[in-house]
């Protein structure tokens, strides 16, 4: 079997060995039998059992990269994976031997389908916590856990407003590097062309959504109007639409979406269809009076069924790895780091 790190050190050959264990774990566990929702079963088998060496692979790159960063041993770790899904990251943080894992979604049914996977492969994750962030540090704060770590895999381009999230965890765990990777990368030409067309078909749908909204708090607003304002109003959602809605019936101003570029969200919940910002954005939302930011390439998956298309892959990853100007553009994700710079 390929290795899932290309590192010799101590924290990579052990990296290594656990992430090889999990892999023939995870291989031998039938997914449909646990019980989960079918929701949850379908995105673990087309995201992570189907590629199941690329989500290991992966969750190896940023557990090293990460804990490297820190400059502490393994089993001086405390980690949280937040937004962990049914993946593979908590649950090879806590076979490396993290001194705590912490687990985090936003939703029940996404926790208890990633307890019964752990749970089948033998592996004790010591917290879950359900809830977005705010929750999830009110939890950190009341069991008086300090993070070293906060991980993300393809997370950060569907929360709403990542410059509250980043000064929350600022605020109340503010020791802690913020290691995220993310698919939306805008330095890569043909990302930038397929997040244009995937926002706008999630456009048609969440545009829908606004006119309801619209509908239900302006019912006597006249049928131009309530479609000139579900177009304008794209990128807000839930208070914040509302509160565009009411200003637009009392004094006729319109928000401008051209400041999201193409990116659209539900309006229900606020969760972006893939929000697709620049390396520039990110350093401004995340602030860099408060956090070192810094940028860095990902890699291809070299384990498709098609060789040629895994001989491409490794061509472009051997680019990508000289970290020259062409990296972010051909790199297929990219990692979003922010090291507190109070973290001495």
């Amino acid at each position: 079997m390929d290795k899932f790190l290309p590192y010799e050190d101590d924290p990579g050959r052990l990296i290594n060995v656990a992430a090889t264990e999990l892999y023939k774990r995870l291989t031998h566990v039938n997914a449909d039998n646990l019980g989960m929702p079918e929701h949850c079963l379908a995105y673990f088998k087309s995201s992570h059992s189907k590629r199941l060496f690329f989500s290991t692979e992966t969750s190896a790159h940023i557990l090293y990269r990460s804990i490297m960063m820190t400059g502490k041993r393994i089993d001086d770790i405390t980690l949280m994976d937040y937004g962990a899904g049914v993946g593979t990251l908590f649950l090879l943080a806590k076979m490396i031997g993290c001194r705590q894992v912490i687990y985090s979604d936003h939703l029940e049914d996404w926790r208890q389908s990633a307890e019964l996977i752990a749970n089948a492969i033998d592996v004790h994750i010591d917290h879950y916590i359900v809830g977005d962030i705010p929750d999830c540090l009110d939890n950190l704060a009341k069991s008086a856990i300090q993070c070293d770590v906060i991980t993300s895999r393809n997370v950060l381009e569907h929360i709403y407003k990542p410059d509250e999230f980043y000064s929350s965890i600022y605020e109340k765990q503010g020791k802690a590097i913020v290691f995220s990777s993310t698919t939306a990368n805008n330095k890569n030409p043909a990302t930038v062309i397929k997040h244009f067309l995937w926002h706008k078909k999630w456009e048609k749908i969440f545009r829908g959504k606004r006119m309801v909204v619209i509908e239900r708090q302006s019912p006597g607003m006249a049928s131009f109007r309530k479609e000139k304002l579900a177009k304008a109003t794209r990128g807000l959602a839930v208070d914040e639409l509302k509160n565009a809605i009411e200003e637009y019936r009392k004094t006729g101003r319109l928000p401008d979406p051209r400041k999201f570029g193409s990116n659209t969200c539900d309006p229900s919940n606020g969760v972006w269809a893939e929000n697709l910002l620049s390396l520039k954005t990110y350093r401004k939302l995340i602030d860099e009076n408060k956090y070192t930011v810094s940028f860095a390439p990902g890699f291809w998956d070299t384990h498709y069924r098609q060789k040629y298309i895994n001989q491409a892959a490794g061509f472009l990853n051997r680019i990508i790895s000289k970290r020259g100007r062409l990296a972010l553009m051909l790199a297929p994700f990219i990692y979003v780091i922010a090291r507190p710079k109070n973290a001495a």
